[in-house]
């Protein structure tokens, strides 16, 4: 009976020896030996960029995109620059640079916004080419700007004149064009545009600084004025004081009539071969927003 209690005894010490042993060894690894584990795997996984990106921009857009929800449009647009200049690898940064191109598009042409913007009166003698020149605007600005259905004016009316300060910076890379507004001594983001293509002459060194230099509306092989009926729907074009540097709307596959030779457009209109290619509507905007002189930057 005493060997059995002993046995017993026994039995119960080795049990409680080894449940012990396994707790402290369960103890070890749950609070040491795991966590050390852990964190070497997500450094493995930091070293191979496995881990989820973290967007800090995503949540200053949602703040922005909220305020301008809430009919707070200057103040998330002010958020939406903020963003851009913060975080400019973003994920949201496309869909900001949209929208904050289409308030300021909007903004730009609303009869309610004063921002810029200064009433003009016509002069005897004035004409719609003079006034531009001598408001450093564009004929095509001031006629859409007041709603003009043709370009004769009477001294004594009154025309809402914005002065362009806008440059273009040609990212080829991107394919996008950044359209910038000049205000006092700073200048910003305005609104971007994408090309559907970019072709340069093969004398062009990137980076390049250029102007734009006159416009030009070709309808059926021709240039038109501004003064045509056909000039509204007639394709626009950029030239530039670059040879063969030029904004335009993708070339068709025949530019020009059999019976209208190259030689007989003015030396204006450059070759169809090469060119920064936009989709029509964003052509109509730039040939709005830029005059004669607007600086134009080539970026890689």
């Amino acid at each position: 009976m005493a060997k059995t209690q002993l046995k017993l005894l026994l039995f119960l010490i080795v049990l409680g020896i080894t449940l012990g042993c396994m707790a402290t060894a369960f103890y070890i690894y749950d609070k040491i030996l795991r966590p050390e584990r852990l964190i070497q795997t997500e450094m493995k996984n930091m070293k191979k960029g496995e881990l989820p990106k973290i967007d800090p921009g995503a949540k200053r857009f949602e703040i922005a995109a909220t305020q301008i929800r809430a009919g707070k449009y200057t103040e998330g647009r002010e958020l939406l620059y903020k963003m851009l200049q913060q975080f400019p690898d973003s994920s949201t940064c496309p869909e900001a640079k949209r929208i904050i191109g289409e308030m300021n598009f909007d903004e730009l042409f609303s009869p309610e916004s004063k921002i810029n913007k200064k009433d003009y009166i016509v002069q005897p003698g004035d004409s719609l080419a003079l006034i531009a020149s001598k408001q450093g605007s564009s004929m095509d600005m001031i006629v859409r700007l007041n709603g003009l259905m043709g370009t004769t004016l009477q001294p004594g009316d009154h025309l809402t004149i914005i002065p362009l300060e806008f440059s273009i910076v040609v990212d080829l890379s991107a394919k996008s064009l950044t359209l910038r507004r000049k205000t006092g001594e700073k200048e910003y983001f305005f609104k971007e545009y994408h090309a559907s293509d970019i072709r340069l002459p093969n004398n062009i060194k990137i980076p390049a600084e250029m102007e734009i230099k006159g416009k030009s509306a070709i309808s059926e092989g021709k240039v038109v004025l501004s003064t045509d009926p056909k000039y509204v729907a007639a394709e626009k074009w950029l030239p530039t004081s670059r040879n063969g540097v030029v904004l335009r709307t993708p070339p068709l596959a025949k530019t020009l009539p059999a019976a209208q030779p190259a030689s007989a457009l003015p030396s204006s209109v450059p070759s169809a071969e090469s060119g920064v290619f936009l989709d029509s509507s964003d052509l109509e905007e730039l040939f709005a927003l830029v005059r004669n002189g607007s600086k134009l930057y080539f970026v890689r």
